[in-house]
């Protein structure tokens, strides 16, 4: 409402459609071009924003506390690692944390293979060449034998695979297969996926 060329009371409409209501266009204009409504409404934001956090805090309910921690766990289980895979990829850890995300459901990654679920990695600038992704394999799945155009990592984050020279690479180990080496990935060892970061320059192609 206008009262002798100002708003009667810009916060009502203003602090309405902040909360989910449509600003009426008249308002948003005059809030625009006016500073002293301008004040006004953020003086009566300010106010609201007091009397919010005067409350006392509620605490969750227990069940919905429970939920919350199991997600955060479930997000952030990886973090220690994220140091390592950032120094692999060429990102901060923030970043590489951040991508380690994913891996709270990873069988929702599309697949690539049977029982094999991948994610690209975004690589920094001395990476640029680089094949970097996350990969889920679970129990069946194998990747094939293949043969190294470039260097290759594997930092596994989860579970345990098996090499087919018998070797097997748990959770915190790498994998480091050379440029020109040959290989498959015929078993993951347990009965729960394995988890890992493939990093890859070159690329691969398919060996008999």
């Amino acid at each position: 409402m206008m009262l002798a060329g100002h708003l009667d009371d810009p916060s009502e409409d203003a602090l309405l459609a902040r909360a989910g209501g449509a600003r009426d266009a008249e308002v948003e204009a005059h809030l625009g071009a006016c500073g002293d409504c301008a004040r006004r409404l953020a003086a009566a934001e300010a106010a609201v924003a007091a009397v919010a956090l005067a409350l006392p805090p509620v605490p969750p309910e227990g069940r919905l506390r429970s939920r919350l921690f199991a997600s955060v766990d479930r997000l952030e289980r990886f973090t220690p690692m994220a140091p390592r895979l950032a120094a692999l990829i060429d990102v901060a850890p923030d970043d590489a944390r951040r991508a380690l995300h994913a891996l709270s459901e990873p069988e929702a990654m599309p697949a690539a293979l049977p029982g094999m679920h991948v994610l690209p990695l975004e690589t920094g600038p001395r990476r640029a060449t680089t094949n970097a992704i996350l990969v889920c394999l679970t129990p069946g799945g194998c990747i094939p034998r293949h043969r190294h155009l470039g260097e290759e990592r594997i930092l596994v984050l989860e579970g345990a695979f098996s090499v087919d020279d018998g070797r097997v690479i748990r959770a915190g180990e790498e994998l480091h297969s050379p440029a020109g080496s040959i290989h498959s990935i015929p078993t993951v060892v347990g009965d729960g996926p394995c988890l890992c970061a493939i990093v890859c320059e070159g690329g691969i192609e398919v060996a008999l």
